[in-house]
């Protein structure tokens, strides 16, 4: 009996013992499970916290992999939290010091609409950074003071474009390239040293020119530091970029990284018979890409339908898409979109833009094309910068527009977004804004900086790790293992770029 007694108690003592080490063993992966179920309720502001506990814990584990997850988790939250940042007495708060003159039952009734972009967290109603910029957009009496964004600067802009879009338009069939604008650039960032780890590999990716038909002469004359560049310069595909690896050991100041470059764009006119446009090569490579469903160029079956409604009985693939640009122009408004929390939410943003019924440049012009993948016509959204040169070589605003692939004419332009100025602005003449909108599809300015054909483009080298926004590049990314967010968001804030128009 004594014997079973002391077989029994050594099995306790084993079980204890197990119990206890896989306790120790566990805790970092049982905060990793507790911020997981934290995230899936929204609850963003206790899963940050979690997973910044859980992640040292984790790597002392040696669970590689939650570690990489926990890295993950941080960006995706942060996008979420720096999109919705403001609670509803913020909001009103914000109103009242822009509009004085906005009354509570006013501003009570916008709320109660819902359009401004809000999500919940944590039980509580949070709203976009950006907010005042719907705002202005989706309420006409809220127009009387100018708010960040393209079309907040209408006038000025209307007035670059006017020169393009009032001339006449005798062109021969097919594309026109005329107008040749001669630009020299400069991007450059600066990284603060005690930003980044002591040691680690950051990997980073860096915006160049793509090389098109619309924009030629690239001259690259510069890119530093010249010896942690690890594959060759990519200008020609579909996205124009360098990359480098820099082992942080070897950096001891700030870490400076840049680009120096001239190239020149032109102006493009699309002369198109609707009736010669030849059949589409529906096993080709091109084809079955652009007009497949994609991650933020979605064709989901509401969209599907909505293209079917805006076509009508319609079937040659030119007046579809002029349907679908009118609607867009027309019947949909601007406002800018939150990107980053759709990005971390997985949201496509064609999506967003057909829930919503608004968007931003590079929203519309997904949405765009996502109608005209849904009735089977190649498209896609391409784009990097808008310009606007001046004296200072200020004026370089994130942009993008649409393309569609017509055949016999290959890609022409479409721009949604600057086509929807003319609707904003009550000092043109019904003429005026007519032409101004018609001017936008098949005809670009050349006030354009291009760095990639489509969104979702993926980068070379392919990034293993989960980018701040991986959308586009139109400021340096990067990763680095070492660091518990994402390096993007310091490359985003301290990223320069100048352009200057010059004579060549």
């Amino acid at each position: 009996m004594y014997k079973k007694i002391a077989i029994l108690l050594t099995i306790a003592l084993c079980l204890a013992f197990t119990s206890t080490t896989t306790l120790a063993a566990t805790s970092g992966e049982k905060l990793f499970r507790e911020a997981q179920q934290q995230e899936k309720k929204a609850d963003y502001f206790s899963a940050f916290k979690l997973y910044k506990e859980a992640r040292p814990l984790l790597v002392k584990e040696e669970k590689e992999d939650q570690v990489k997850e926990c890295r993950r988790a941080f960006t995706r939250i942060k996008n979420i939290l720096d999109t919705y940042p403001l609670k509803l007495d913020e909001v009103v708060k914000i109103i009242k010091k822009n509009y004085p003159d906005a009354t509570d039952e006013r501003i009570e009734q916008i709320i109660k609409d819902g359009r401004l972009p809000h999500m919940t967290i944590e039980g509580q109603t949070y709203y976009f950074e950006d907010f005042l910029n719907t705002l202005y957009h989706l309420y006409p009496d809220f127009r009387v003071v100018k708010q960040a964004g393209a079309l907040g600067q209408q006038s000025k802009l209307l007035g670059l474009m006017g020169e393009f879009i009032y001339e006449g338009n005798n062109l021969p069939p097919g594309q026109t390239l005329t107008t040749p604008f001669h630009y020299a650039a400069t991007g450059e960032v600066v990284i603060p040293r005690d930003k980044l780890p002591e040691t680690g590999l950051l990997k980073v990716w860096m915006p160049l020119p793509l090389v098109s038909s619309a924009q030629q002469n690239l001259e690259i004359i510069d890119i530093y530091p010249e010896q942690y560049i690890r594959y060759p310069i990519k200008t020609d595909g579909d996205i124009g970029l360098v990359y480098f690896e820099v082992p942080l050991e070897e950096i001891y100041d700030d870490l400076k990284m840049g680009v120096r470059f001239n190239f020149t764009h032109y102006e493009e006119r699309f002369h198109v018979d609707p009736y010669y446009l030849g059949e589409y090569d529906k096993e080709s490579e091109l084809n079955k890409r652009y007009t497949a469903s994609d991650k933020n160029i979605a064709v989901t079956p509401d969209i599907i339908k909505k293209a079917k409604e805006i076509a009508g009985s319609e079937t040659n693939p030119f007046f579809i898409a002029k349907k679908f640009y009118d609607h867009i122009v027309y019947d949909l408004d601007y406002s800018l979109t939150p990107h980053g929390a759709l990005d971390a939410l997985d949201i496509p943003e064609s999506v967003y833009v057909q829930e919503h019924g608004y968007g931003d440049c590079g929203a519309q012009s997904m949405y765009f094309a996502a109608l005209c993948r849904a009735m089977g016509i190649p498209a896609r959204s391409a784009g990097g910068y808008q310009l606007f040169p001046n004296p200072k070589g200020t004026g370089c605003g994130t942009h993008f527009w649409a393309q569609i692939y017509l055949p016999n004419y290959g890609w022409m332009p479409v721009d949604t977004s600057v086509g929807q100025l003319a609707k904003y602005d009550p000092t043109l003449t019904k003429q005026e804004e007519t032409d101004f909108i018609e001017y936008f599809f098949g005809n670009m300015d050349p006030y354009r900086y291009l760095i990639q054909v489509d969104v979702d483009v993926p980068l070379i080298p392919p990034p293993t790790e989960r980018l701040m926004f991986g959308m586009v590049l139109q400021s340096p990314t990067a990763t680095c293992t070492e660091m518990d967010e994402s390096p993007g968001y310091l490359f985003g804030e301290h990223w320069n770029l100048i352009v200057k128009r010059v004579n060549k």
